[in-house]
């Protein structure tokens, strides 16, 4: 059985890169999950992240670094099982927007898991959100 999929969101990503403030522990996790090809890249992720760099030889630099990772493929299934998703909390009262949700249905399609510390992330854990901190 292969290493678990993860989807690390875009805290995981700038915690593993930052050059001013880097996370040891998430730059030694994120090189291991690399190693065993665990690691995913869906498209918005890479564009919040090119999107937070202060100039032109930083944007450069990153969009080197995350061309090693395609895009993951955002397929028609994975859209209506977000919506069906953002449907299932809506009725229990509970909420997601949807690049979360669709986040979650990908995560779901590739047995995997959102790799975050982000806490927003907590509370969707506890509506069955594949979530790994």
């Amino acid at each position: 059985m292969g290493a678990q999929p993860l989807l690390p969101d875009v805290d995981i990503w700038q915690r593993a890169f930052s050059r001013l403030d880097p996370d040891p522990l998430v730059v030694h996790q994120f090189s291991q999950h690399v190693r065993n090809r665990q690691v995913f890249l869906v498209g918005w992720v890479r564009q919040a992240l090119l999107a937070r760099v202060k100039d032109s030889r930083q944007f450069t630099r990153l969009a080197w670094v995350l061309s090693a990772w395609p895009d993951l493929p955002v397929l028609p299934c994975d859209h209506e099982r977000a919506a069906a998703i953002m449907r299932e909390l809506r009725e229990r009262g509970a909420s997601v927007a949807p690049w979360p949700a669709l986040l979650w249905a990908l995560a779901e399609r590739l047995n995997g898991a959102i790799w975050t510390r982000d806490r927003r992330w907590q509370a969707l854990a506890g509506q069955g959100c594949p979530v790994r901190g």
